[in-house]
């Protein structure tokens, strides 16, 4: 009998040591993504129009991140979902953005702005992607064949840009 409740003892010890380190995780999940978003904010071209949709985002609000404007989350697993920029006057371009640090997004929307120079190979990074828009902006050169690792996108544009070469082969393997 008393081998069983050391054992039972045990048990709850450790599941209780399990459950403490949960917040820490979701906590650092947050903060990775906060400070991606941060620092490719701070890269954008000065001066960022006011209003603007990313006057909270801040490191001192990374807590609040799924209260910044133009972000929206899973607040189940606290993590960022969507990025919808669409309309925000912003120019810059998306070297500085980690997209590595974006592991669940599923919308980037970032029509109709300014963002000019190439996109990044990294944005293959974003394997949960459905809906990719970077129409009407300045974006020049070749679409990466990185776009053709997005399996789960749906809905593309890249409308009203200065891109040159050809389409991807890769892109065919998305789906239809």
């Amino acid at each position: 009998m008393a081998n069983i409740q050391k054992s039972i003892a045990s048990v709850f010890y450790i599941l209780l040591l399990l459950i403490s380190l949960l917040p820490l995780k979701i906590t650092s999940s947050l903060k990775t993504e906060a400070e991606a978003l941060v620092k490719w904010k701070n890269n954008l071209s000065p001066p960022l129009p006011f209003p603007s949709p990313l006057n909270s985002w801040s490191l001192t609000n990374h807590i609040n991140l799924c209260n910044w404007d133009a972000v929206v989350c899973d607040n189940t697993n606290a993590t960022v979902l969507e990025i919808n920029l669409s309309n925000a006057n912003l120019s810059g371009t998306l070297t500085g953005l980690d997209f590595a640090s974006l592991p669940n997004l599923t919308l980037l929307n970032l029509n109709n702005n300014r963002f000019h120079g190439s996109i990044t190979s990294t944005i293959g990074n974003l394997s949960t992607l459905t809906f990719l828009d970077l129409g009407n902006n300045l974006f020049e050169g070749t679409l990466p064949s990185e776009l053709g690792q997005l399996k789960e996108l749906q809905h593309v544009s890249f409308y009203n840009n200065n891109f040159n070469g050809t389409i991807p082969y890769q892109l065919t393997n998305l789906p239809k």
